[in-house]
């Protein structure tokens, strides 16, 4: 399978990377190939039309069909347009096994898939005959200002379970592309001189003659260092921590009140899924809005089902917290700091003098297994017959382990059919049946399941899915528990932002739509340290290392998060609302600069992330070094291709 190869083309949040930036271009050469082995093989071919003709200009690649090749990074083997004749020549290749893909203006592209080259073979000879075009890919490529991007190199790798259908398309002198192709989903990224990668992924329907996709090209950040008069503001307005850990009170942190005051919502982002520093002063400040505003919604970025087992547990004491914990089946959240923090929320609701009590919730939608459970389990009370028409067909989602089926669109369509007859059911009770409470709480339940379906059916169409149904289910959680309720969100930065980037609406850009000035965000930053994370390998033959330390060095002086480690203080606060209205703070904070930006995974050969921070938060919290978190026994993972030997 080619997920992750697909996962880093579309630059998802769990690929953000960091190191020298790299931003590497593919040449506009009419042809690359690799460097001479002692034995070498040729291919010879030619491209003709369904009517036996031709094909002239027709972009042929031989695409390495290997796990160690990442079109991020490097060209293809070889790469070409044909000539008049429709014929394509490639010396000096290595052996192996590779896949040959052709895209040409007015035919539908072609994918040859495993295509193996033997050491010392004669010759080998390739003929593709294109089919007549059907579906259409369309679009254009131009910067901030509308400036078209010509020669751009457009990559569309095609999901398979094969590695070599990597298909190219150049824009022409105006920006814009066009391109045939089979229907099917496609990992669609753009690589151009002087502009930050871009990526998304997209879907050729049958019954949708022409796509349309555009790029917007974001300029390479600026690198230079900051100004004195940037570092100077930053010294002089930073809170300084006394401490990341809770149950160090709140004398430091006093600062902070005017700044969240007036928030429903105060989102606590992270730079990465796996630092124990940014899991304790999220700890932290839950204690602090808790205890000194009032906060009582504790939110964070995992399944809404499922998450309910913890917030039975912080109200009541029953269950067990480490299984909850697991329960919510994201290793990235099941360590020793987040398990402390859920301890320390059963505490403070075992207080008496606490009379408002804190809720624990979850706003992801990516399992289904609980909120199916509670569905059947609400209908066995109050409609029986409802429950044996709903039990066969929703027995597949109730399986905790979520395998790839569920993630089929087929799959996605029969959940969705469910959920529109659940919610009809629902609005057709009679109020005696259950409680308005019992019931709203069913209602969301089948809404998750839905938002769940709508992921899968549109995963290959639209990538702000789970980002919107995330702001649906924060908004819906604040309007459930009350006019009062005011909530702390747990999500990455990725999330959290209030603004978005080529076509991707944040979770916090959707909140910010709804709430305005009532959102609070803080992004949060490290100079250095470790984090932990799913090790993807950079290298030929590089081992996969399963979940692991990665440790990086001082973040680039010219970067946001080297910018901030100028300041000299361990950890700090940063009001960005505060930045004046001119001058060079604001141009700094306001323009373009990268950071360090990780989810699950973490590739050295992965790119770097551009923000402009006080656009996309209102404030900062930083650490200068950092440690990888702590996982618990159940939130270890083994490196690949040694659970069978139980290594630790």
């Amino acid at each position: 399978m080619k997920v992750l190869r697909l996962l880093c083309l579309m630059l998802s949040l769990a690929c953000a990377g960091s190191g020298t930036p790299r931003v590497p271009v593919p040449s506009v050469a009419p042809a690359e190939k690799a460097a001479p082995a002692v034995a070498t093989v040729t291919v010879d071919g030619r491209v003709r039309s369904a009517t036996n003709t031709p094909v002239e200009g027709a972009v042929v690649a031989l695409v390495p069909a290997r796990e160690d090749w990442n079109p991020d990074l490097a060209p293809p083997a070889a790469r070409m347009r044909t000539g008049p004749d429709g014929r394509f020549h490639f010396a000096d290749l290595l052996p192996g096994q590779y896949g040959l893909t052709v895209s040409a203006t007015a035919h539908e592209a072609g994918f040859l898939m495993d295509v193996k080259l033997t050491a010392s073979e004669a010759p080998r000879q390739l003929d593709v005959v294109l089919a007549p075009p059907t579906q259409v890919l369309r679009g254009s490529v131009k910067s901030e200002s509308g400036k078209p991007l010509a020669g751009v190199w457009l990559l569309l790798g095609r999901y398979s379970d094969f590695l070599g259908d990597m298909l190219y398309v150049q824009t022409d002198a105006s920006g814009a592309y066009e391109v045939a192709l089979p229907v099917g989903g496609y990992g669609a990224a753009v690589h151009a001189e002087g502009f930050m990668p871009m990526g998304r992924s997209l879907e050729i329907a049958a019954n949708k003659s022409v796509t349309v996709t555009d790029f917007t090209a974001l300029a390479l950040p600026e690198t230079t260092p900051p100004s004195p008069e940037v570092v100077s503001w930053v010294k002089q307005s930073l809170v300084p921590l006394t401490s990341v850990e809770a149950g160090h009170g709140f004398a430091d942190l006093q600062p902070l009140k005017p700044w969240l005051t007036e928030a429903r919502i105060v989102a606590l982002g992270e730079a990465t899924h796996g630092t124990r520093e940014f899991f304790q002063l999220k700890h932290r400040m839950l204690e602090f809005l808790a205890t000194e505003l009032g906060f009582t919604v504790f939110a964070i970025e995992a399944s809404f089902g499922e998450a309910l087992a913890l917030n039975e547990y912080v109200l009541t004491g029953k269950g067990d917290p480490a299984k909850g914990l697991a329960g919510l089946y994201f290793w990235t959240w099941d360590t020793e700091e987040v398990l402390a923090l859920i301890r320390w929320m059963r505490a403070y609701n075992a207080d008496p003098r606490h009379a408002r009590k804190l809720k624990f919730y979850g706003v992801d939608m990516q399992a289904t297994a609980a909120s199916s459970r509670a569905v059947l389990d609400f209908f066995a009370q109050v409609d029986p017959a409802f429950h044996q028409r709903l039990a066969g067909p929703m027995a597949p989602f109730l399986d905790p382990r979520q395998g790839p089926a569920l993630r089929k669109v087929e799959t996605g369509q029969v959940l969705a059919g469910l959920v529109a007859d659940i919610e009809a059911r629902l609005r057709q009770l009679p109020p005696r049946k259950a409680s308005a409470k019992a019931q709203a709480l069913v209602a969301r339940h089948a809404r998750v399941l839905g938002q769940f379906a709508e992921t899968v059916v549109g995963q290959l169409s639209d990538d702000n899915l789970r980002d919107r149904a995330m702001a649906e289910n924060a908004r819906w959680i604040l309007e459930h528990e009350g006019p009062e309720a005011r909530m702390v969100l747990w999500a990455h930065n990725g999330h959290v932002a209030a603004t978005g980037r080529d076509a991707v609406t944040p979770m916090g850009q959707h909140l910010r739509e709804a709430l305005g000035q009532q959102l609070y965000v803080f992004g949060f930053a490290f100079n250095q340290g470790a984090f932990q994370a799913v090790h993807v390998p950079s290298e030929p033959n590089e081992p996969r290392r399963g979940l692991t330390a990665h440790t990086l060095p001082p973040a680039e002086i010219g970067w946001l998060d080297g910018t901030l480690a100028q300041a000299q203080v361990s950890a700090f606060a940063l009001d960005l609302r505060s930045l004046p209205r001119g001058g060079g703070a604001a141009e700094f904070f306001l323009q373009p600069r990268y950071t360090r930006n990780y989810g699950a995974v973490y590739s050295k050969a992965i790119q770097p992330r551009s923000i402009r921070a006080a656009s996309a938060y209102d404030g900062l919290l930083f650490v200068d070094h950092t440690h990888a978190a702590v996982s618990t026994p159940t939130g270890r993972r083994q490196p690949p291709g040694q659970q069978a030997q139980g290594a630790p």
